[in-house]
């Protein structure tokens, strides 16, 4: 930080040793993903996650490297990622669900990735992905932008914090006041996006879609609403992370 520099600067030290930003490689899969500003057809939808991927790993301290787009086979899946070998991290958005065109683990496992782990129980987010390829680690977001940037925040945020010997990316939720009602929860865990009003209550959107871009561009917080957990009262006491960390 500027405050930083400058007592290193008063204290002569004419140079100082830091640790790279790490570089995240970003590919969009599909042959429906269209960039914006560019010609799109009826069956083609614009592509939002990459450029919001790209915005957060600049905030986290990373320097992201946009890949495009890979459409849906493997040679282009495999092409793509060549590119970002020395990437210290690739994200793959969409193609790690199990559809005919899901195609990240077919194209890249030949070309070694090793999947540590794939499909969580959350809501949104359950075809995440990790993994390694070479030096690689590999992050497979889903496709939905809601769905990709909250897994961002529990997954993307703790590997780029890491890797530069961070601490702190681990999300923490704090109890804040519900500001409004909430049902009994299902198997999965839940996080609900919440604007945090000026009382300090974390206030669900009514519309909790994954698809609603709106609702997570509007949030500042998210509540975690554990596995089978019973309904909760207004006012009552419920987990929430900070969006912005």
């Amino acid at each position: 930080s500027p405050r930083k520099l400058a007592l290193a600067a008063a204290m002569d030290y004419p140079w100082l040793s830091v640790i790279r930003r790490p570089r995240v490689a970003i590919l969009a899969t599909g042959d429906e993903i269209v960039f914006p500003g560019e010609p799109i057809a009826p069956s083609q939808i614009v592509a939002s996650t990459s450029t919001a991927l790209a915005g957060f790993v600049r905030a986290n301290g990373g320097e992201p490297v946009l890949l495009g787009v890979a459409h849906d086979t493997v040679e282009s899946l495999q092409a793509a990622a060549a590119a970002a070998r020395d990437a210290d991290v690739l994200i793959t958005i969409g193609g790690a669900s199990v559809g005919e065109h899901d195609l990240v683990q077919a194209a890249l496992k030949p070309e070694g990735l090793h999947v540590d782990f794939w499909k969580i129980a959350m809501r949104p987010g359950k075809p995440l992905m990790m993994g390694t390829l070479g030096n690689s680690q590999v992050l497979g977001l889903p496709g939905n932008p809601v769905s990709s940037m909250v897994c961002a925040v529990l997954f993307l945020r703790p590997v780029l914090y890491a890797l530069q010997g961070r601490a702190g990316g681990v999300p923490r939720p704090v109890n804040r006041p519900a500001g409004a009602a909430l049902t009994a929860n299902g198997i999965r865990q839940d996080y609900m996006r919440a604007r945090l009003d000026d009382r300090g209550r974390a206030m669900p959107f009514a519309r909790q879609d994954s698809s609603m871009l709106t609702a997570l561009a509007d949030a500042d917080a998210l509540i975690v609403r554990p596995p089978e957990a019973a309904a909760v009262a207004e006012n009552e006491p419920v987990p929430v992370l900070d969006l912005d960390g």
